[in-house]
């Protein structure tokens, strides 16, 4: 049964305003690691630690940028339960449920959507299969490219440091 389209305009909206992590996000992210970056301070496993915070969140935001994508198409009432199945099958992901509750959870809500339903999960991640795949490829280039560029960056700061 598929949603009210302003439930998943709304939804929408809500995401792009408090959600909104995109790839000059993590980029800018990566440059502020690597600004603070000095070798006289042991900050390594705290370092990695929000640079791996930083690609989760970029994950995360790419694969619900895709579902609303495809929402208006697909037509789904998407709720936190079909979304998470949703990462599954075309992400091999969970991402965030924080995130996901945030978005799509609905306050008063006593059903489940029957679009949960793990055969019309699997036709829908059938039938967007190839479309996730494409995205995801594209998602982790730009991660590949956000990483080269920091480690460069990160050796040529080094090297100017000796």
């Amino acid at each position: 049964m598929p949603q009210d389209e302003s439930v998943v305009e709304r939804a929408r909206e809500y995401f792009f305003r408090h959600h909104r992590y995109t790839e000059e996000d993590l980029e800018s992210d990566y440059q502020a690691e690597l600004r603070n970056y000095r070798d006289d301070n042991w900050e390594a496993p705290q370092r990695a630690a929000r640079l791996s915070a930083a690609v989760k969140r970029y994950k995360t935001y790419e694969m619900l940028y895709f579902f609303f994508g495809i929402a208006d198409e697909a037509g789904l009432d998407y709720t936190p339960l079909v979304v998470k199945r949703l990462c599954a099958h075309l992400f091999d992901r969970q991402g965030s449920q924080n995130i996901i509750v945030d978005i799509f959870g609905q306050k008063g809500r006593m059903h489940r959507s029957h679009d949960s339903d793990p055969d019309i999960i699997a036709a829908v991640a059938e039938r967007y299969q190839q479309q996730a795949d494409n995205h995801w490829q594209t998602v982790l280039k730009n991660i590949g490219r956000v990483k080269q560029d920091y480690r460069k960056n990160q050796n040529r700061e080094k090297g100017a440091g000796d």
